[in-house]
């Protein structure tokens, strides 16, 4: 792996230019590294650069940093889309673990990154020197830096087990793994405990501590999906080790103030046990009653430092694991064993602590996280209240009385106590209700059922609503706070007359100066206008009512979007940004005026955000909060709209705001899509669109496709545009069909082609279109693409039957090859009814097609997926994807895996667009009685000789 010298130090010079600080400078470099890493070799030489002594430290971290985002935009990326070559992908693969462990930690960091994100696409199957490379380190080497380094690298490239779905592909891969690294890693496991628990110097415990907890990590990945054998025979090697660990103390390894390696090590032991608890009870059974001792001494013996939270967690976690599953002799059946482990777990562990008061007043952002986000489960808190809720399933009274013993005696302390602990008191008092109350519960929907022992309404009548009520709002800030969180955990429960009574003092505390007090009634609102009861028809509507909460509730955009603009309490809050998107896409035309109006402060603060896009989640909301508005106002006002809002998005286009560009897209569309006049902006914006380097951003792919969706909806105005640059619109597609990241949205854009698009704009490109699918097709692992490669299909046949002859042009037989081995399998799987709709249409017109109808065993299997897209099983109606919530949340959760997170905004649509695919199949059943007429007797006379078919002869008769 020789590299040019003059080439080592041009690229040392541009990866120092990266750092420098000139911001022109590093433009420079970044536009010329950029256009280099396509060329065969760069990846060589950039790891050689990392490999050499010489090389000054600087540019070899900023290199190292350039290589983990290089292989992570590169790596996924084949064929006519450019990427890595084979050859140098194969060099890559071969010394990048051996470099690794040499390097200094700073560029060891990088590199393992860049490793983990080639293991997830290529190991085992691409990569198979890798792990008897690892097996090899772990086995010969007596250096302690080599050894830990490798089992880091293993406990890297193994979590992939814990993400994927159990399929025979990943059960493959783990037995692979485990075979192969079993023995050797039983071998370090138990030399290292005997080492550590034998009695190591201080000054050697930090490394091996650092190798048990990959080692480990290691354990838990290999376990996760089946427990191996090998695992299952050596059981009690492995579990006298975490036991004894458990044991052990040293303050060589102990955290001081935050968590250290010892709190970790043990923390990963309790999340190994959790996994036996709940997917190997048999196997776990003799280690039960010893396990549970050892981690209730732990828990008891931890005091309430901050360095402790997390394990104490986690040994709570385990005890919930246990306390939830039946077993032959459960240790939690005993009353005394759970009034034991409530008063000593879970009531020391629900009173905040003074560090949760600083934490409130001085990191409300934290405080918020850790108190009120359903994803954080490592928090004391939290685990305790899973912790009550796992017991209340073994004996429901039995716990519901002495926590409701406690909650009694903490108001009684609280009606003697100076203000400050009163507040705590009856804090904890909401939190032990909460945790007592809630039997069912998810993000999206809530509360869903309760434990019937505890009266909410009670609770919430005499302490949260007499709370809310006072003035003036200053006082008790974390009482007030646990208030809020009450009404949004009970949403479901509490009545919507009593809620509405108590919705303008919830709306009026957006005005408190505590941010976490704000915060909290801006999340209540967000949660209580998505509550939805069922209609007596059995339909799903919304519990309130937009008129009758309409004052209320724009009171209080003006006040959110002052906090924001001056940045009080928490900066570019998301939380308060979430509920103005909310506000104003659940009043819809009841809140045009007033959005129209906030148009202008929200593109204020999109100006100023520009500036520094630092929060990811915030930039989504505020571009909902937009968009909610713009999807309200555009189709009656749309000269306004736009003159509101295209000068910050030209500002925007102009700065090359990368963050924003994704967002700025998809509103576009949606103001192009309701535009009764283009403006000149659009026709000039059209050229840069097509871009390579716009594309090449994989965040900016989904919002360029539904830009470019809405010309092509407009294509009377642009039709000369269109068509002289369809060539170019065309190898975007392939660009973004060559990455296994985008490659999805791809047939979107070929989606929205053949949708709004007449035929003759890209006929004479279809045949190698489909050629460019069907090579995608043969190499791609990924079930969504063959699902959206069907559904694409389907939707050009519906539009133009005459494609249907294209496919044999290419290779006789094709189209009876894919019917009969892809179709089949894609019409099972879950669709949005839009694309059950282009599905039935298309195979309407697909068997009327002479070579097709007469091919039995074709029409057979097609005629089977069609009792599926019908729901016509016995079963009843097919539940399909998209069939219902329609209202999709306004969560943080990222898209597919872009770079700069791409967020789909829910209301880049004008009303109506919910037909999707379809809008000219209103009802399917409708549709397709009459489209599949003219093919009855074929496939009548087929259901009479198979049984499996008769539903579908029913539904035609």
């Amino acid at each position: 792996m020789a590299a040019n010298p003059a080439q080592m130090a041009q690229l040392a010079q541009l990866l120092t230019q990266t750092v420098a600080g000139n911001m022109e400078a590093m433009r420079g470099a970044e536009q010329q590294l950029r256009a280099a890493e396509v060329q065969p070799g760069f990846g060589l030489v950039l790891l050689e650069l990392l490999r050499s002594g010489s090389v000054d430290a600087s540019a070899r971290q900023a290199g190292a940093i350039y290589f983990k985002n290089y292989i992570k935009r590169q790596w996924c990326v084949e064929g006519a889309g450019g990427g890595i070559s084979s050859s140098d992908r194969q060099a890559i693969k071969q010394h990048i673990l051996s470099l690794m462990l040499q390097a200094p930690k700073q560029v060891q960091v990088q590199l393992s990154a860049g490793l983990e994100e080639i293991s997830i696409t290529d190991y085992p199957a691409e990569w198979q020197s890798l792990l008897p490379e690892m097996v090899q380190h772990l086995k010969t080497s007596q250096d302690m830096a080599v050894l830990k380094g490798t089992m880091q690298t293993a406990h890297t490239v193994f979590l992939k087990f814990r993400a994927q779905a159990r399929s025979e592909d990943l059960l493959r891969e783990v037995k692979y793994t485990v075979t192969g690294f079993q023995e050797t890693h039983l071998a370090v496991f138990t030399a290292t405990c005997t080492r550590v628990l034998g009695g190591l110097p201080a000054d050697q415990l930090v490394a091996h501590f650092e190798l048990l907890l990959a080692t480990i990590g290691a354990f838990f990945s290999l376990n996760v999906i089946d427990l191996p054998e090998f695992f299952e025979d050596h059981r009690e090697e492995y579990f006298r080790g975490f036991l004894e660990l458990l044991k052990f103390q040293h303050e060589a390894v102990a955290g001081q103030g935050q968590q250290g390696l010892l709190e970790q090590v043990k923390g990963a032991i309790c999340e190994c046990f959790v996994l036996y608890a709940e997917k190997y009870q048999e196997e776990f059974m003799p280690f039960l009653l010893r396990c549970v001792q050892e981690v209730w001494t732990l828990l008891v013996g931890l005091d309430q430092q901050e360095k402790n939270d997390q394990l104490v967690a986690k040994g709570i976690q385990f005890l919930s694991s246990t306390a939830a599953t039946q077993w032959p002799q459960s240790p939690f059946e005993d009353p005394n064993v759970l009034s034991g482990i409530c008063e000593k777990v879970v009531f020391p562990n629900v009173l905040l602590r003074d560090s949760d008061v600083e934490l409130f007043e001085d990191n409300p952002l934290e405080y918020v996280r850790r108190d009120m986000e359903a994803a954080d489960q490592e928090t004391r808190r939290r685990s305790s209240m899973d912790l009550v809720k796992a017991m209340g399933r073994v004996n429901e009274a039995k716990v519901t009385e002495i926590l409701i013993g406690y909650v009694k005696a903490l108001m009684e302390k609280a009606s003697q106590a100076a203000a400050g602990q009163a507040e705590r008191f009856k804090d904890a008092c909401i939190f032990l209700c909460i945790a007592m109350a809630v039997r069912e519960q998810t993000q999206r929907e809530g509360v869903t059922a309760t434990n019937q022992n505890v009266n909410v309404l009670d609770f919430f009548s005499s302490l949260v609503v007499p709370e809310l009520t006072s003035e003036p709002l200053s006082q008790r800030p974390v009482l007030r706070a646990s208030c809020l969180k009450f009404v949004t955990v009970f949403r479901n429960q509490l009545p919507r007359e009593q809620i509405s009574q108590l919705l303008p003092a919830i709306c009026k505390h957006i005005t408190a100066e505590s941010a976490v007090v704000h915060t909290y009634a801006a999340i209540c609102i967000e949660k209580l206008l998505r509550v939805k009861d069922k209609t007596p028809q059995g339909q799903v509507a919304p519990r309130y009512d937009p008129v009758s909460m309409k004052g209320p509730l724009l009171q209080m955009v003006q006040p959110i979007l002052q906090i924001i603009a001056a940045s009080k309490g928490i900066p570019m809050n998301e939380y308060l940004m979430r509920t103005v998107a909310r506000i104003f896409a659940f009043l819809k035309q009841q809140g045009a005026e007033t959005g129209l109006a906030m148009l202008g402060p929200l593109s204020a603060i999109l100006i100023a955000m520009a500036a520094n896009p630092s929060n990811p989640v915030f930039n989504h909301n505020l571009f909902e909060a937009v968009a909610s508005i713009v999807k309200v106002c555009v189709p009656t006002q749309p000269d306004t709209v736009e003159n509101t809002l295209l000068p910050p998005f030209g500002q925007i286009l102009e700065r090359n705001v990368v963050d924003f560009l994704p967002y700025t897209f998809q509103i576009m569309g949606l103001l192009l899509d309701a535009s009764p006049s283009v403006k000149p902006l659009y026709t000039q914006l059209f050229a840069r669109l097509l871009t390579p380097e716009l594309w090449r951003a994989q965040a900016n792919v989904p919002g360029l496709i539904r830009l470019l969706r809405a010309y092509f909806t407009k294509h009377a105005c642009f039709a000369e545009l269109l068509r002289s640059n369809m060539q170019a619109i065309l190898e975007r597609f392939q660009f973004v069909l060559m990455n296994r990241k985008t490659e999805v949205a791809a047939l979107d854009l070929l989606n929205a082609m053949y949708q709004y698009l007449p035929i003759e704009f890209y006929q004479q490109f279809l045949k190698t279109l489909i050629t460019v699918l069907l090579t995608r097709l043969q190499s791609s692992k990924s079930p969504k693409f063959k699902r959206d490669f069907v559904v694409s299909c389907s939707l050009c046949i519906h539009k133009n039957q005459s494609v249907i002859a294209l496919f044999n042009e290419i290779q006789a037989g094709l189209l009876s090859n894919l019917l009969l081995n892809v179709w089949p399998a894609v019409l099972k799987m879950p669709l949005r009814t839009d694309e059950r709709k282009v599905c039935v249409m298309a195979l309407a017109k697909l068997f009327s097609v002479e070579e097709l109808r007469q091919n039995t065993p074709l029409v057979g299997a097609c005629s089977l997926g069609l009792i599926h897209l019908l729901g016509l099983a016995s079963s009843g109606k097919t539940k399909q994807n998209g069939e219902e919530g329609s209202d999709e949340e306004l969560e943080n959760g990222a898209g597919q895996e872009y770079e700069v997170s791409f967020n789909k905004l829910r209301n880049t649509d004008l009303p109506g667009a919910a037909a999707g695919l379809a809008p000219d199949v209103p009802d399917l059943h409708s549709a397709a009685k009459a489209s599949l007429k003219p093919l009855g007797p074929v496939l009548l006379q087929l259901a009479a000789a198979t049984p499996e078919l008769q539903p579908l002869a029913v539904f035609l008769q």
